[in-house]
């Protein structure tokens, strides 16, 4: 896209485009040029001062914003004073995929766009896309580009979580860093072990199960804090893409862009 570079005597400035997915427990800022991933932050806790930082005296040609929780107002009176062509994912925003959903208002921004990471690589396949985080989420879009919506479930974290805090006597078991080992055994030896290959393997079945519903050369990608660890645990071929929300936020920020 020739807009995005500017050519000012000898220098040539690259103009980059900002996403910022703000997720449940962190933010993900990053910068792009054009389609290309040049810069990343994983944030705790966004907050305006950290956006400008993080851009620093890059120039940017545009930015897009998404939350799955209470929109942060003072984020996005930021991001529209450094940014000279700023939005808000929201589903009025025209999206490079058909949104076939009952109720879009209720659709979450991020699994729109992590649909639409998935397609900007996979298109003209069906694709089942599983981001998972602290919830998981299966979403299916199809060959045509068409999204026809998917499933919610808890994440493997909030699972061995919800199983300590919701029983009298189940320990808190800590997120299997080594789910490989771990998933050596079909069943645990003890209690924590029970309860780890218990909340990885509910995941793992699950998408055995949409996987089997689904013609069979829909491609499974994987996104999402724990998609390299469940990765490493399926037997069947998956495509791992831990910026797909990302991706897909700026995918849609360059379709708006050209259209």
């Amino acid at each position: 896209m020739a807009h995005n570079k500017k050519a000012s005597l000898n220098t040539c400035i690259v103009a980059h485009y900002l996403t910022i997915d703000q997720g449940n427990s962190e933010a993900k800022i990053a910068l792009w040029d054009d389609s290309e991933l040049e810069d990343f932050r994983m944030e705790p806790a966004l907050n305006p001062q950290r956006v400008s930082d993080f851009v620093g005296k890059r120039t940017l040609a545009g930015g897009i914003y998404c939350s799955v929780a209470r929109e942060d107002v003072d984020v996005i009176r930021r991001l529209c004073h450094i940014c000279p062509r700023a939005m808000r994912l929201t589903p009025d925003t025209p999206v490079p995929i058909r949104v076939d959903y009952r109720t879009p208002t209720t659709l979450g921004a991020d699994r729109v766009a992590a649909a639409v990471g998935a397609w900007a690589d996979y298109a003209g396949r069906p694709i089942l896309v599983v981001d998972a985080g602290t919830a998981v989420t299966y979403d299916y879009v199809d060959a045509e580009g068409v999204y026809h919506g998917g499933n919610i479930a808890p994440g493997i974290s909030m699972e061995l979580r919800a199983l300590h805090e919701f029983t009298a006597r189940l320990p808190l078991v800590p997120f299997p860093e080594e789910m490989p080992s771990l998933c050596r055994e079909l069943f645990g030896r003890d209690t924590r072990e029970a309860i780890a290959l218990g909340a990885v393997n509910s995941v793992v079945a699950s998408i055995y199960y949409y996987r089997s519903r689904l013609p069979k050369d829909t491609v499974v990608v994987l996104g999402g804090g724990c998609g390299h660890h469940l990765a490493s645990v399926c037997d069947f071929e998956t495509r791992v893409d831990e910026h797909l929300v990302s991706k897909g936020l700026n995918r849609i920020l360059l379709y708006n862009e050209t259209n």
